[in-house]
């Protein structure tokens, strides 16, 4: 699975709390933003808590830094506040 680096304001609970840099995946050929990982004993990590991004709001930064993407719009943080 290949990870590349999104920046993107990200809101919790219906509240914006700032600018965050993110890993991105594609799932069946839809890019996510994850925003927690796991992994099994001996297994590879697993990206398991994913937001589904809409690739109209999703830009491609100059090459060469580790942000490979901007996500134009607020992504919520689907984790329940603690």
């Amino acid at each position: 699975m290949q990870v590349t680096k999104i920046r993107s304001l990200v809101s919790r609970d219906g509240s914006m709390i700032g600018l965050f840099n993110m890993d991105m995946v594609f799932i069946a050929g839809v890019p996510h933003a994850v925003f927690e990982w796991s992994r099994e004993p001996g297994g590879e990590a697993e990206p398991t808590i994913v937001v589904a991004l809409d690739p109209r709001f999703l830009e491609r930064l100059p090459a060469g830094g580790e942000i490979t993407h901007q996500y134009r719009v607020s992504v919520e943080d689907p984790r329940p506040v603690e």
